[in-house]
């Protein structure tokens, strides 16, 4: 018998959603005013996006069941 899991347990599916909204809050020139000024906002986004990506395929690779549709 196969080890299933429903969409949402995938933490590969977590993770890029993670990565996919930091990209796109960067690219609607998501305002971090509240963090600080100048281009520190920009490069926080890009480092979540890039380690949400990174663990994406951290997760793939050790990923033990198959998602069900």
């Amino acid at each position: 018998m196969l080890d299933t899991k429903t969409i949402l347990a995938s933490r590969t599916v977590w993770a890029n959603l993670v990565g996919l909204a930091a990209l796109v809050l960067g690219l609607l020139g998501f305002d971090g005013s509240a963090l600080a000024t100048g281009a520190f906002e920009e490069t926080l986004v890009q480092l979540v996006a890039a380690a949400s990506f990174i663990a994406s395929t951290m997760f793939r690779i050790l990923a033990t069941k198959q998602i069900l549709n």
